[in-house]
């Protein structure tokens, strides 16, 4: 049998969020039928990780995303434009290379590079991972619609809202990001990093890193003002003590620093330097035993998100304190399984922490309930099976 090419395109190598799910998509794919292909923006542990499942892996500086729910109007906006058609002539280049049968784009994000495949009469399939408000940016989500719909011959979206975004029902399936802890279980030295009375302590933990749409902000700046517990600390994930500047937006953010311009890390980084209960990691998908030792997993996204953590804990029976969202309500079985608060609203995401501290074993219990719910809907046999079908059906016609 002649094996088929699968070229997955994604923006970035960094491991996490739709990265990690990129690389459970190519585990899981059928090898006796298809070959897979991956171009990235740049080398990095993503490309590392998809080499060691057989991958070939390209990298195409060029690549980027149209801006996600902004105005087109402001510069950050007008150099990603500008980027994307920048690198479409250079996309077509790997593509005729490749000679793929399906190209995969990974995110919602990239749409435009649908067509430069589209228009060389290949296969396509698009992984919506956003939750784009219907009300917010009209024009870019109606351009976005209309070029999924045109040039994507199938859907696939992670969650009900995402799948809702867009019409075309018989392009679309829901293939949930699935949850297997069997490679994300590694020791985690809890005990040199609290002692050895770590078992006495009530940690709180954030998996984000420094992000403004993921709110590390007011998750640090709750932590250190309501929760006053003695025995509390807070891990923070995807960063470290000593807050390395990187790229051109770090060298400024470090030099503006020296006039004493509050950059947004800038702030976080002084808020946590002032709470020596805080304590920083490099960012690792590797979880399952970081979730366990846990008190609570911590979650703020300032924008709908999938929240993707909020599932996983679920699926370890784990407390999770997130903002309600259609999608956390999906995953937490309509908010039965989590603390969830109104989005934005940081009174109510500090009551929900002092309500946890105060009724403990009620909400753990809630969260364990939840596991079944969670391990099936995010079962990753169901999910990859789905995928497999959707090449099968797609090479067929």
């Amino acid at each position: 049998m002649i094996k088929k090419k699968i070229l997955y395109i994604y923006h970035t190598s960094i491991v996490g969020g739709g990265s990690y799910c990129l690389y459970n998509i190519v585990e899981k794919l059928d090898k006796e039928r298809y070959l897979p292909f991956v171009l990235l923006k740049e080398e990095g542990p993503l490309g590392e990780l998809l080499e060691k499942l057989g991958a070939e892996v390209y990298f195409e500086n060029t690549l980027s995303t149209v801006p996600y729910n902004k105005s087109i109007f402001n510069i950050t906006s007008i150099k990603s434009i500008f980027k994307i058609i920048q690198s479409i002539s250079r996309i077509k280049k790997h593509i005729l290379k490749i000679q793929p049968d399906i190209v995969y784009v990974n995110t919602m994000m990239m749409h435009p590079y649908l067509c430069v495949a589209k228009n060389l009469k290949i296969k396509t399939i698009i992984h919506i991972r956003e939750h784009w408000p219907k009300d917010e940016h009209n024009f870019q989500f109606k351009y976005a619609k209309k070029n999924i719909e045109k040039y994507a011959d199938r859907i696939v979206a992670i969650n009900k809202t995402s799948a809702s975004m867009v019409d075309s029902d018989e392009k679309k399936s829901i293939v949930y990001d699935w949850i297997d802890f069997s490679n994300r279980d590694e020791y985690f030295p809890i005990q040199s990093i609290f002692g050895k009375d770590y078992k006495s302590l009530k940690i709180f933990t954030y998996t984000a890193g420094i992000d403004t749409i993921k709110g590390s902000m007011e998750v640090v700046k709750i932590f250190s003002s309501k929760v006053l517990d003695k025995e509390a600390r807070l891990l923070i994930f995807g960063t470290n003590t000593t807050f390395v500047y990187n790229g051109f937006r770090g060298t400024l953010a470090k030099y503006l620093s020296i006039f004493n311009y509050d950059t947004y890390s800038n702030k976080v980084k002084k808020m946590i330097l002032k709470d020596n209960r805080i304590i920083c990691l490099p960012s690792t998908y590797k979880l399952k035993q970081i979730i366990e030792s846990s008190y609570c997993i911590l979650s703020f996204f300032t924008i709908p998100h999938a929240n993707l953590i909020l599932a996983e804990s679920i699926c370890l029976g784990q407390i999770v304190i997130a903002a309600s969202t259609p999608e956390a309500l999906e995953y937490s079985n309509n908010g039965k399984s989590a603390l969830l608060f109104k989005m934005n609203n940081i009174d109510e995401f500090a009551d929900n922490i002092i309500k946890l501290c105060s009724n403990y074993d009620f909400y753990r219990e809630n969260a364990k309930n939840g596991m079944v719910h969670n391990k099936l809907l995010f079962d990753s046999s169901r999910n990859s099976s789905v995928l497999n079908d959707i090449y099968n059906d797609l090479l067929l016609k």
